[in-house]
């Protein structure tokens, strides 16, 4: 790992040499990055360490000194106690994820996405929401306002606890009073948000379009979800997110509703927390890479409305997949498929026609590490023709990834392979190609992740 040393030097700073070493040694010995984010995630509140960390990846000098300065973060974030430290930096403040390097974000969108709600369970269990230490600064800061005021303006709140309370003893506010202005910190934007939310008018949603940005830290995105639904969900879509160049992050959502107004949207990364309905995605058709992680028990009610999407040869689809026919999918022009069969009879992948690469749950049994749902649910054993179904496509030149810890089944898949195939095993994976000189390649995009 770059930087080694630093990074133990700036740890060992906040917390002492000896628990220092203790922490980064047990977070390099996790077998690979996700089990490393597990690892880290499960161990209890910490404030020391978890500014130590933040430190680590904000503050320009002590980067520096642990080799992790703009040209090197990248790399760095190849190493298993690098994501480990993510992790306990997200728990101070959640935005440094929003900071991460464009690539770094895109290629390690799944395990930024476990971090950020394993980041909201923490701050659930201590009582808070996670927030910037710049919006804890701008919340106490004493005289400080969220606006500018005028002689017939009244004092506005200046924490989101306070919003309610003041819109109740001033219900004909009006939206221009929270308008966004030069200088505004992250904590009166909250206020702001929470405020034009909660009172629900067109009038309150044009001045919500001044705060209109490419993106959003987790913090304002779980505001705008909270006011999406007292507006025209159509609208609000329209005027608040805008389509990037790579992936427009919604992240945790109940519903896609109203989705299909953003004009020209070709990637969308989103976490659905209730029984997932796709249909919103069939208007659009511009959609080239599609990111869907099922996050709730009641799962995913279809997917026949990717099949409307001429465009999408990118789509992930994990978490609970059980409620849907998957077979929908031959409908599609995917090339790059990882899926989460939970379960499912995979004979429709043989069948899909573009398909190139393909990472693949098949599902879990006792017997496998990591049995246990994150959401309550009982996970599914594969089903028992899934490796003839693997088999079938290696033959036919897919390159196939499978998770090393679901051995139920892998184990059977890996003694089944003919000899024209080559194995690759690296950071829990296990890569499968008849593509011999795609062997050290795919060895490390195992590495870092980024498959299929």
């Amino acid at each position: 790992m770059p930087g080694s040393t630093g990074v133990l030097a700036v740890v060992a700073d906040a917390i002492g040499a000896a628990r220092a070493e203790q922490v980064l040694t047990r977070f390099d010995r996790y077998s690979n990055q996700p089990n490393a984010i597990k690892g880290a995630v499960r161990l209890p509140s910490d404030p020391a360490l978890e500014r130590a960390a933040l430190r680590v990846f904000d503050d320009p000098d002590l980067g520096a000194l642990a080799g992790l300065d703009a040209s090197s973060l990248a790399e760095a974030l190849d190493a298993r106690t690098l994501w480990a430290l993510l992790a306990l930096a997200a728990r101070a403040d959640v935005t440094v994820l929003d900071r991460l390097p464009a690539d770094t974000a895109e290629r390690g969108a799944p395990k930024i996405a476990t971090i950020r709600r394993a980041a909201a369970k923490h701050a659930a269990a201590l009582g808070s929401a996670p927030a910037s230490p710049a919006a804890s600064a701008s919340a106490e800061a004493p005289g400080s306002s969220p606006a500018p005021a005028g002689n017939d303006v009244p004092a506005l709140p200046e924490k989101v606890a306070q919003v309610a309370s003041w819109l109740a003893v001033h219900p004909g506010a009006d939206p221009r009073w929270f308008a966004a202005r030069p200088g505004q910190r992250a904590a009166e934007r909250r206020v702001a948000f929470r405020a034009l939310g909660s009172i629900g008018t067109p009038a309150a949603l044009d001045v919500l379009a001044g705060y209109a940005r490419d993106g959003y830290p987790d913090v304002e995105l779980a505001e705008l979800h909270r006011a999406w639904g007292r507006f025209d969900r159509r609208a609000f879509a329209a005027t608040m997110f805008r389509p990037e160049d790579t992936m427009l992050q919604l992240g945790a959502c109940s519903t896609l509703e109203g989705i299909g107004a953003v004009q020209g949207l070709t990637g969308l990364g989103v976490i659905l927390t209730e029984r997932a309905d796709l249909a919103p995605l069939a208007e659009c058709t511009a959609l080239r890479r599609l990111h869907v992680n099922v996050a709730c028990a009641a799962g995913v009610t279809g997917v026949e409305a990717l099949s409307q999407l001429p465009g999408l040869t990118e789509l992930h689809l994990l978490g609970t997949t059980r409620g849907a026919d998957l077979t929908a999918l031959r409908g599609t022009a995917v090339e790059r498929l990882s899926l989460s069969l939970d379960g499912a009879d995979g004979a429709f992948l043989s069948r899909l026609p573009h398909l190139r690469s393909l990472k693949l749950s098949g599902g879990s049994a006792p017997e496998d590490s990591g049995y246990d749902g994150e959401d309550g649910t009982v996970p599914l054993p594969a089903h028992p023709g899934l490796v003839d179904v693997v088999l079938r496509l290696l033959a036919d030149g897919v390159q196939v990834v499978v998770l090393r810890h679901e051995r139920s089944w892998v184990s059977r898949l890996t003694a089944a392979v003919p000899s024209d195939v080559f194995v690759v095993e690296r950071s829990g994976y296990v890569g499968l190609t008849r593509d011999g000189s795609d062997v050290e390649g795919l060895g490390r995009r195992l590495f870092s992740n980024v498959v299929p």
